[in-house]
C-alpha cells in the first residue's frame, strides 16, 4: 500500500467515528465528482442547458466562460450570476470554469474573483505552446515561472487552477513529463494537472500508464474522451471505442483520491444547430454510461 492509498483509508476510518452508524449490511456510497464539458453547447441558456444537463444524472458542467464561450471573459462581471443560477434551478453548478487566462494579471483575476464570489473553485488554464525554432529550457522555465505566480494569486482567491495535457509536439505538457517539472514545488490545492487520458495516450501510447503514476501527485482533475486513429489523423469518437484503455478508471480509483473531479469530453459529433445539441446529449449519456462501467461511482 502506497502512502496516499494509507492516508486515504486513514480519512475514511477516522471519518466512519464522526457520522452516525448505518444498518449492517450497507455502506455510505463514496461519489466522485462527474462533469461534462459543454463546448458546442455554447448557444443553449442557462435553464435549458441545466435542464438537459439535469436529465443525464449529473450535477456538474465544465463550462467554457471564455472568447466564443457560453460568456465572453468581460461580460462576466455582469453575466455570469444570471448563467449560475440559471444552471441552480436544475440542481446543475458549474464545477470547472475553462478559461483563457495564463498568467497572474488584473483581467484573470476579475473573472476568478467573481467566479468565486459565486462558488466556482476550479477553473482549467489556457494551453502554452513552445516556440520549435528555440530553445525548450528557458521557455519551460518561463512556464513556471507563470505558474507560480498563478498558484499565489489562486491561493489567495481560494480557487485551483488545472492545466489540461495536450497532443500536439509543441504543446506544454503534451509528454506530461515537462508540466511535472514546472509543477514542481507548486501545492495541487493552487494549481495543478488535468490528466486527459486521450491526449496522453495519443502522445504515450505505451507509457501513458508511467505518465499518470508519475504525475499522480500533481493531478486536480482526469479528463475523459477517446480517439482512433484514421490512417495518419486523430479522429474524436465515442469512450471505449478507441484507444484510451479502460484500466485508466481503475487508476483513477488506485491512485488519486476520491475528491478529484472527472470531466468528460463529448466532441466528436457533428452537424450543427438543435440537431447537433439533441445528439450530443445522446453521446453524452453513452458516454457517461461506459464512464459508468470504467469507473463506478459508489
Amino acid at each position: 500500500m502506497n502512502r496516499r492509498d494509507f492516508l486515504e483509508l486513514s480519512s475514511l476510518a477516522l471519518a466512519s467515528y464522526a457520522v452516525p452508524a448505518v444498518a449492517a449490511g450497507t455502506a455510505t456510497p463514496v461519489t466522485r465528482p462527474r462533469a461534462v464539458f459543454t463546448k458546442t453547447l455554447e448557444g443553449l441558456t442557462a435553464d435549458d442547458l441545466g435542464k438537459r444537463v439535469a436529465a443525464l444524472g449529473v450535477k456538474g458542467i465544465e463550462a467554457p466562460i471564455r472568447a466564443g464561450g457560453h460568456i465572453e471573459p468581460n461580460a462576466v462581471p455582469e453575466r455570469l450570476a444570471a448563467f449560475v443560477e440559471g444552471l441552480k434551478k436544475h440542481g446543475v453548478t458549474i464545477d470547472i470554469l475553462t478559461s483563457d487566462i495564463g498568467q497572474a494579471d488584473k483581467t484573470g483575476e476579475t473573472l476568478l474573483r467573481t467566479a468565486a464570489a459565486l462558488g466556482i473553485k476550479r477553473y482549467r488554464l489556457v494551453h502554452y505552446r513552445y516556440d520549435l525554432k528555440k530553445p525548450v529550457a528557458p521557455q519551460l522555465a518561463d512556464v513556471k515561472a507563470k505558474l507560480k505566480d498563478l498558484a499565489a494569486m489562486n491561493r489567495e482567491l481560494g480557487v485551483q487552477g488545472q492545466y489540461q495535457n495536450h497532443r500536439g509536439n509543441n504543446f506544454v505538457g503534451g509528454p506530461i513529463w515537462d508540466m511535472v517539472s514546472a509543477l514542481e514545488g507548486i501545492d495541487v490545492a493552487d494549481l495543478g494537472l488535468a490528466f486527459d487520458f486521450a491526449h496522453a495516450t495519443v502522445e504515450g501510447s505505451n507509457t501513458w500508464e508511467l505518465n499518470l503514476r508519475r504525475a499522480a501527485p500533481h493531478i486536480a482533475a482526469v479528463y475523459f474522451k477517446d480517439y482512433r486513429l484514421n490512417g495518419r489523423q486523430w479522429e474524436a469518437c465515442p469512450l471505449g471505442e478507441g484507444i484510451v484503455n479502460p484500466k485508466a478508471g481503475a487508476l483513477v480509483k488506485q491512485l488519486l483520491p476520491a475528491g478529484t473531479p472527472v470531466s468528460l469530453h463529448v466532441e466528436y459529433v457533428g452537424g450543427s444547430g438543435e440537431e447537433r445539441v439533441a445528439k450530443t446529449f445522446a453521446a453524452m449519456k453513452a458516454d457517461l454510461a461506459t464512464l459508468e462501467k470504467w469507473l463506478p461511482s459508489a
